[in-house]
């Protein structure tokens, strides 16, 4: 009598379970440094908006929600099903269809924070025609997100949910992927537009601002150009699931990142004043011309205004 097949003869765990793995443990990495950045940002700006540090510890939590369900679906897999590779193949765990939602609930809460920066910094009502767009489709985007959870925690197994619903995490991540290009390429030019209007100091600042922006930017979008190529290619695997463990963090880290930097900024804009000139008591500062040039220089939440006594508002806006 024949000994009975080994299930785990040709199985390869690296793409299925060692994809999850590795996304998991570089997601959780991530996840101690938004919990620093939080930490750091109540630390140092206790007295920002309410809603401000409401945004900051809804992200937080969420993104707590996040790392518990991805964690859990690396259990069921690696250890409630050990040794049990038909598992991949079988019914989804609530927990990882769940990690979908909460990372679009992420993504959504982040990507409308830095539309509203877009607002607040438009010129005229036609740009910003532009955060009301993104706003829709942010919102568009987290209902496709809500529906492909609601349909995978139903569905019979991966493979049957992919093939008939396959769509539903398709279109949102493609919305999504042009909604942070959108939103990167509307700030910078939004910022050279405020950096031609502005001192030589201001202009230091809003450089800096220029290339954070692009860097944070370039990343997510990095990872949402690799979720996509890796679902399009490598469907049958789960390495485009570890990228999206991942890439739910990246916009976390971005906003409280952004949050933080206005310390970096502040101190910059000290070390300029103290090589361009002493500041005014008046607000003002003694240029290296010897005159003396009558001004405000504000940061607040990485946005610079600056105003000339009796001129307009340059920069970016408090919001």
């Amino acid at each position: 009598m024949s000994a009975a097949p080994n299930p785990l003869a040709h199985f390869d765990a690296a793409p299925t379970v060692g994809a999850l793995l590795i996304g998991t443990l570089c997601s959780y990495v991530l996840f101690g440094i938004t919990t620093v950045q939080a930490y750091l940002y109540y630390g140092r700006f206790p007295d920002d908006p309410w809603t401000l540090k409401g945004m900051v510890a809804f992200v937080w939590m969420f993104e707590f929600a996040h790392a518990a369900s991805i964690g859990h679906a690396n259990y069921f897999y690696a250890v409630i099903n050990y040794g049990n590779p038909r598992s991949l193949l079988g019914k989804m765990p609530v927990s990882l269809a769940l990690s979908v939602v909460l990372g679009a609930i992420i993504t959504t809460l982040v990507q409308s924070f830095f539309a509203f920066r877009i607002w607040s910094l438009a010129s005229n009502r036609f740009v910003r025609i532009i955060p009301l767009l993104l706003w829709i489709t942010g919102g568009a985007y987290l209902v496709g997100s809500i529906a492909a959870t609601t349909l995978a925690i139903g569905a019979k197994n991966i493979p049957s949910f992919l093939n008939q619903y396959g769509w539903l995490l398709l279109t949102p991540w493609i919305v999504n992927l042009i909604n942070d290009n959108v939103i990167t390429l509307s700030l910078v030019l939004l910022l050279l537009s405020s950096r031609s209007k502005g001192f030589q100091r201001t202009s230091a600042l809003v450089d800096k601002l220029i290339m954070w922006t692009i860097e944070t930017g370039l990343i997510t979008s990095i990872f949402s150009v690799l979720t996509l190529a890796f679902y399009q290619v490598e469907r049958t695997n789960f390495v485009w699931v570890g990228i999206q463990f991942v890439k739910a963090r990246l916009f976390a880290n971005s906003l409280l990142a952004s949050l933080n930097s206005r310390q970096t900024l502040r101190a910059l804009n000290a070390s300029l004043s103290d090589s361009n000139g002493a500041v005014t008591s008046r607000g003002g500062y003694n240029g290296t011309n010897g005159q003396t040039q009558t001004g405000t220089l504000n940061i607040a939440m990485t946005k610079v205004t600056l105003r000339e006594d009796g001129g307009p508002v340059y920069g970016y806006k408090s919001a």
